[in-house]
């Protein structure tokens, strides 16, 4: 407004004065005046352009400030190559995703960074998305510069020059090796419970609020239908009415209770009408990441009509209960034979007369004893119409066999135990395979908690150990030490000996880090490379320092040669420890961090050190 005043008043003074005194005086001085104003407006314009440019220069700077937050403290790894793919710059985070130094990735493109065995397939992909100009995400493997693969994310994108041609490249990298591990554990589990109950000799499905959504062969040739026709059909289709809404109930109950098992007996109706009796055991599961119930059938109509008859005329069926590979038995209320089949002669070794009047908890393991009369129990008490169990029996030899039995307790017309009818048959093979795939799953997550170079556990295992301490040092307010340690100047040691020089070398500091270790909970890992970390339960900071540095003896005494080292003429290793009680202010990566801060003081002190945090 200041300067807008002053022009008017200039503009307009001039003639003014030309209304009064009409000389070439005036009218020069009129000329003046005008040309002032001029200057003055011109003035006013370039200042305001001027604080225009000043404030788009503080504008572009907080811009630029903002990227360079962006790039350098993000959650994801970033790069930035030329159009032929030669890496020009990468953020902290990617630098620390694939183990190079800035420097070295200068020199490298992004295929030198892949996988070797997809580096043709990721370059015509990347050559075709030069081509057409698009940006695209994939999922890719890596080679860290420690030789790991690990697996990214990668979202690329292209900046155009003036021309219109693809100029540089953007990538955006997450590392989602640990989701990728999980989803293939879970479709390897997934797979293995297909697989087992696919080839199951009893009918099973499984279904999710009352509709079938898996069934195997078994359980379709037992209602005559085929998958496609049982996928989706509501299990009430099959059970009679009666049962319904007792069935609802009780499904409802089981579904929120994991692993509760029932078993139950149902009338159903297959399709032609036909009503079988059927034994069902319900068990809550979870399937394909939901709850479920799994329901194992077994036709037990014959069983039944079997049962009955046996009662009216036992030596009608002697021929068959003789003919038979499973042994067929009658005891007495007291549990003693009263009559075996001959069956009992291939699977036990006794003739029948060396059973008949011998009870048969005389027979019976003594770790199975307890088990056997709460199955009895419950038949007694009629919560169960039959028992089954699987158990095992003296054979004549004095060895034990499994043997898998169904019992039924047979009432007389004024509703007294009569007598038992037990039919056994031999369970060795079904435990023997049992057993093998509990040793094989056992044996299976041995070697996957375990480091395939030093043979002591593994990052992952360490990790699922540090949870579980920590809960526990937490809730006993007892103090947890983790010690960080790192092979000094290792890769000189490499670049001099050679890797499998570097293997041995790894192996040996691994012995003698785990040989230093003498409580049971007490753990060291291979944390990855040449690093190693330990975890002390229970353990304050002093105990940690003498742990740490009677370590770091062992390690100079074992006099491994290291010409090239910078310190020593010996392998030396630094360390870092850190101590802390667990509370509600902390988590288990809170230890680590201390203690991986501790290690990086002791290599800037000069390796071949221990060093300590104490985090409260």
């Amino acid at each position: 407004m200041k300067y807008g005043a002053i022009i008017v008043a200039m503009l307009t003074l001039p003639a003014l004065l030309y209304l009064h005194i009409k000389n070439m005086d005036t009218l020069l001085l009129s000329v003046s005046l005008a040309a002032i104003a001029l200057c003055v407006h011109t003035l006013f314009r370039l200042n305001s352009a001027k604080q225009s440019a000043k404030n788009l220069q503080n504008e572009i700077i907080d811009k630029n400030r903002k990227l360079d937050t962006m790039f350098f403290h993000s959650a994801l790894g970033i790069m930035i190559a030329d159009k032929s793919g030669q890496l020009l710059d990468a953020n902290p985070k990617f630098i620390e995703m694939i183990g190079y130094t800035m420097e070295e990735l200068k020199t490298l493109s992004f295929i030198d960074l892949t996988f070797p065995e997809d580096r043709e397939k990721d370059r015509e992909l990347y050559e075709q998305a030069v081509k057409k100009k698009l940006s695209y995400t994939k999922e890719k493997r890596y080679r860290r510069k420690n030789g790991e693969m690990f697996i990214g994310k990668l979202s690329a994108s292209f900046i155009l020059g003036g021309d219109g041609e693809p100029k540089y490249t953007i990538a955006h990298v997450e590392d989602i090796t640990k989701e990728k591990l999980l989803e293939k554990d879970l479709k390897e589990s997934q797979k293995r419970y297909r697989d087992l109950v696919a080839y199951s000799p009893e009918p099973i499905i499984v279904h999710r609020d009352g509709v079938i959504i898996f069934a195997n062969e078994k359980a379709c040739a037992l209602v005559g239908m085929s998958m496609k026709e049982l996928h989706q059909k509501s299990i009430y289709d099959f059970i009679s009415p009666a049962y319904h809404s007792r069935t609802k109930v009780r499904l409802g109950e089981l579904q929120n209770i994991m692993g509760e098992e029932e078993t139950r007996h149902f009338k159903i109706i297959i399709p032609g009408g036909q009503k079988l009796t059927i034994e069902i055991t319900h068990k809550a599961i979870e399937y394909e990441g939901l709850p479920s119930i799994q329901a194992i059938f077994r036709d037990v109509t014959e069983r039944k009509r079997l049962e009955k008859d046996l009662q009216k005329a036992t030596e009608r069926y002697r021929f068959i209960t003789e003919n038979s590979k499973d042994v067929i038995a009658f005891l007495d209320p007291n549990g003693c034979y009263d009559y075996i089949s001959s069956a009992c002669r291939d699977i036990l070794g006794y003739e029948p007369d060396d059973l008949i009047g011998k009870n048969v908890f005389g027979f019976i393991h003594e770790e199975d004893a307890t088990e056997f009369e709460k199955a009895q129990l419950e038949n007694l008490i009629g919560v169960k119409d039959y028992f089954s169990i699987v158990y095992r029996h003296r054979q004549k030899d004095g060895s034990y066999r499994w043997i898998d039995t169904v019992a039924k307790v047979l009432l007389n017309e004024k509703g007294e135990i009569d007598s038992y009818l037990a039919i056994s048959r031999d369970a060795t093979q079904r435990k023997e395979k049992e057993k093998s795939l509990e040793s094989a799953n056992d044996f299976l997550k041995m070697l996957s908690s375990l480091d395939g170079l030093t043979g002591i556990p593994n990052r992952r295992y360490f990790e699922e150990a540090l949870e579980k301490e920590w809960e526990r040092n937490k809730t006993n307010e007892t103090p947890i030490s983790a010690i960080m340690l790192d092979i000094d100047c290792f890769k000189l040691y490499n670049d001099t000996f050679g890797h499998l020089a570097g293997d041995d070398c790894l192996k040996q500091v691994a012995s003698i880090i785990r040989d230093s270790l003498k409580r049971p909970r007490d753990l060291a890992a291979r944390y990855g490379g040449e690093e190693f970390i330990i975890l002390l339960p229970e353990t304050d900071k002093a105990g940690a320092l003498v742990i740490a540095e009677m370590i770091r003896e062992s390690v100079r005494k074992q006099e491994i040669p290291h010409t090239t080292s910078e310190i020593d003429s010996y392998i030396t290793i630094s360390a870092g420890h850190a101590t802390i009680v667990p509370d509600a202010q902390f988590s288990p990566k809170d230890l680590i961090r201390e203690a991986d801060t501790a290690l990086y003081q002791a290599k800037r002190d000069g390796k071949n050190k221990v060093c300590s945090r104490l985090a409260n």
